[in-house]
């Protein structure tokens, strides 16, 4: 297997497994069936089925297994991704395409934020975007 089909397969895996329980859900499932089924109605709709047992299990999950899970899911799509890619090459560009549409997907989705940030002189800033700051402050402090 080539460097290129490996990279290839692990981006797609990743990229499938990332899109699960998110809005770009639907544009991946629909993607991969596609990809996968290759036109044969019926093989869609197993990969179709095999996708959603893959999304609901992470679903499933407390957040601690979740990310163990989410890996297990990767490899084994990496591999199935890598197996396929080896008997279809010339399929490789339209994965390339579904990969880069749903990184898009995603990005539109998540909500992502842009903080900037200016301090000048002797000002101290506390700052998070996702969670809480917790600071205390005594007062200046003793040299030691």
């Amino acid at each position: 297997m080539s460097d290129s089909v490996a990279w290839l397969a692990a981006a797609g895996g990743t990229a499938l497994v990332g899109a699960a329980a998110t809005d770009a859900w639907q544009t991946a499932r629909s993607g991969f069936a596609r990809l996968l089924g290759r036109g044969d109605g019926n093989r869609e709709l197993t990969v179709a089925t095999r996708l959603d047992h893959m999304a609901a299990r992470l679903t499933e999950q407390s957040d601690r297994e979740r990310e163990q899970v989410r890996q297990e899911l990767v490899t084994a799509w990496t591999a199935r991704l890598s197996d396929f890619l080896e008997e279809r090459p010339e399929l490789a560009t339209e994965l390339r395409e579904l990969i880069g549409r749903l990184r898009a997907s995603l990005r539109e989705t998540s909500g992502a934020a842009q903080q900037t940030v200016h301090a000048q002189d002797h000002a101290i800033q506390y700052i998070s975007q996702h969670g809480n700051v917790y600071v205390n402050q005594r007062g200046p402090q003793e040299p030691r």
